[in-house]
């Protein structure tokens, strides 16, 4: 009879058949991860230099858009699994928010990212469309680990609680936050010019 092999995650009796440790260690996986989004980020951002019309908050933009397009569409987090197990256990909630995640926020990262280079007149609508659902899609999930205790399925541990837990989800807090001033300071913006052309064509 197989011995199972002791997982990692919280809470320590929770039932995983076939589960298979990491290989690496967790500083190689954090660093290739954080070193390659660094990486694409600089890449786009030097990349969209021949983009002359493009400012540099775009081009940052650019490289923030395809990054993020990468993580949902490509990349799952069994390492953040030690964060929060549920993800382990395949969790109702979880399951469908990544499934929407990769497979609608994803290919729309990648779409965005043609329209800040190509100034799509709804560049602004979609970058703030899918900001608003990587917000609510952290809010709820930040709820709901408040609803059910966050002692379930989170472990204690300084690196995982506030590094992964705290530090990782806030980013999808923070930015997509940054992204829906940004999208809305240049949609009133446009909106208050167009309003300013159409009084002097009237007065005039």
């Amino acid at each position: 009879m197989a011995t199972a092999v002791k997982h990692p995650y919280v809470p320590e009796d929770l039932e995983l058949p076939g589960f298979v440790p990491n290989v690496l260690p967790y500083e190689t996986i954090l660093g290739v991860f954080f070193g390659g989004s660094a990486l694409v980020v600089a890449f786009v951002f030097v990349l969209t230099g021949r983009f002359k019309y493009l400012t540099s908050v775009e081009r940052l933009w650019a490289g923030w858009w395809l990054c993020t397009g990468v993580i949902h569409f490509v990349i799952e987090g069994k390492e953040y699994t030690k964060a929060d197990s549920r993800y382990a256990t395949r969790d109702a909630f979880i399951i469908q928010m990544e499934g929407v995640t990769a497979f609608v926020w994803g290919p729309a990262c990648f779409l965005i990212v043609y329209g800040l280079l190509y100034r799509a007149a709804w560049r602004f609508s979609a970058m703030m469309l899918v900001s608003l659902g990587q917000l609510y899609g952290d809010v709820l999930y930040y709820l709901t680990c408040f609803h059910i205790g966050l002692d379930k399925h989170t472990r204690p541990e300084p690196l995982y609680f506030w590094g992964y837990f705290v530090g990782a989800n806030a980013i999808w807090i923070v930015v997509p936050v940054t992204c829906i001033i940004y999208c809305a300071s240049n949609i009133n913006a446009a909106i208050a010019a167009t309003g300013n052309r159409a009084s002097k064509k009237k007065s005039s």
